[in-house]
């Protein structure tokens, strides 16, 4: 949740996070010019997602989901749950921020980013033209049309609706079972959102120093996932070994 925060920012370059004064305008630090820095303060967006994405960091931090068959079966319906609507609210973020990108990238070569890169790339949809049309041209070009003719579902299944026959007189039919979201308790995640808010809040008061803490911490994980080494040392070393 630490990361959340909009009063700490992580320097990536030094691999550290470090606490501000106040509200920070991004969660990454601007290794430029600081006197060019934006003074707006980061506000809290009116997505579904964002809000989803904390019950979910909270969660996470709260279950030991590193063995899911240790779990609680509540605690592990809370976690679908709260997957399933990330997954929803972010797929549909993910889109309006796509239908805006492709707009802005007018070739084929990636354009990066802090995180990644993306790219402009073209996908090929192919729909046949009216049945008809389609039969007569093969025809033309010396294809029978009995030769392209085959079952259409949807008549099939509009004769079993008019006719004695079942469903696995014309169908194989195979079962499999599957988990699905039945409903969402929003008033429940509403309550649990706030109460992270504001703890959030509380965090410039009585838990500074626990936070200060886990910045420690923390900035000793970043060491370690960002140090560097490279494929021929690894080699050299490991050939070395007897």
């Amino acid at each position: 949740m630490l990361s959340l925060h909009p009063r700490f920012e992580i320097d990536e370059d030094r691999g550290v996070i470090i606490e501000k004064e106040g509200p920070t305008t991004s969660q990454l630090l601007d290794s430029g010019d600081e006197s060019e820095a934006s003074e707006e303060e980061r506000t809290e967006p009116d997505l579904d997602v964002y809000a989803d994405a904390l019950l979910l960091v909270d969660a996470l931090e709260r279950h030991g989901v590193e063995v899911l068959e240790e779990m609680e079966t509540d605690a592990l319906v809370n976690l679908y749950t709260l997957l399933s609507d990330v997954q929803r609210n972010a797929n549909d973020l993910r889109q309006d921020v796509a239908d805006v990108l492709l707009n802005r990238l007018h070739h084929d070569r990636p354009v990066n980013g802090p995180f990644g890169s993306v790219q402009r790339t073209t996908r090929r949809n192919r729909s046949l033209k009216d049945d008809e049309e389609v039969l007569e041209t093969l025809e033309e070009a010396g294809i029978d049309r009995e030769r392209v003719l085959g079952v259409d579902r949807g008549k099939v299944d509009d004769a079993l609706e008019v006719t004695e026959l079942s469903e696995s007189d014309v169908y194989q039919v195979e079962e499999s079972e599957y988990v699905r979201k039945a409903e969402v308790d929003e008033e429940r995640k509403e309550t649990r959102l706030q109460g992270l808010k504001d703890q959030l809040a509380a965090a410039e008061g009585d838990e500074a120093e626990e936070l200060r803490e886990e910045i420690e911490e923390l900035e000793d994980r970043i060491e370690e996932l960002t140090e560097f080494k490279s494929g021929s040392q690894f080699h050299t070393r490991a050939g070395s070994e007897p």
